[in-house]
């Protein structure tokens, strides 16, 4: 019995260690570091030119079957003959051919109201008109002659026809501005087509002076 009460306390105390284990540290836990954002890229010149689809390039466009670039006097003249008129020195800015800086200014050639513009030996169609029959253009998919009306243009080119200004109060002619693109960027030149009473009259190659 004494034997008993002596190991009591023992086995007490180690009840107690059994039934209190000891709890670990906590382990700290390192949140992972935020991904390094990835740098934006540069749009390229074809996203660039995809993103405006109405761009459109000069070599699309032919007229009477002949690709839109310089040709000699003596070429014109074999195609066309003699101008109607003539407006000497009339270019002073705007020039589409490749001449000096000190060249003196070119010249416009009428036959009726299609104009070339001369300079020295070489030439290049500036403007035809298009309701004589005489002259017949394309843009890719799309002619343009006196049969070509707004409506054509509009579903190929819904944005430049929806930006046209409003007729000419006097002439009552409405201008279509297609833009050209170089190397994928935008140009200020642009192919402008002119309708009256919803019908084209005049494709004309614009540069800005």
């Amino acid at each position: 019995m004494k034997l008993f009460i002596c190991i009591a306390p023992f086995l007490l105390s180690l009840a107690a260690c059994q039934s209190s284990p000891t709890t670990p540290a906590a382990t700290e836990v390192t949140a992972p570091a935020p991904p390094t954002p990835s740098p934006t890229p540069e749009p390229s010149s074809e996203a660039t030119a995809s993103a405006n689809p109405e761009r459109i390039q000069d070599g699309l466009v032919t007229v009477n079957g002949r690709p839109h670039k310089e040709l000699t006097v003596q070429e014109l003249e074999r195609q066309m003959g003699r101008p109607d008129s003539v407006d000497r020195g009339a270019v002073e800015c705007g020039s589409q051919l490749d001449t000096p800086a000190d060249a003196p200014a070119g010249d416009w050639w009428y036959y009726g109201n299609t104009m070339y513009e001369v300079s020295g030996t070489q030439a290049l169609l500036h403007s035809f008109d298009v309701t004589t029959g005489k002259f017949k253009g394309k843009l890719g998919s799309l002619t343009l002659d006196q049969n070509t009306t707004l409506e054509d243009v509009r579903r190929l080119y819904p944005i430049a026809t929806r930006q046209a200004e409003e007729p000419e109060a006097e002439s009552g002619e409405l201008t279509v501005n297609l833009p050209f693109e170089y190397n994928g960027e935008m140009t200020d030149a642009s192919l402008n087509l002119v309708f009256k009473n919803g019908r084209l009259q005049e494709v004309e190659f614009f540069f800005p002076c």
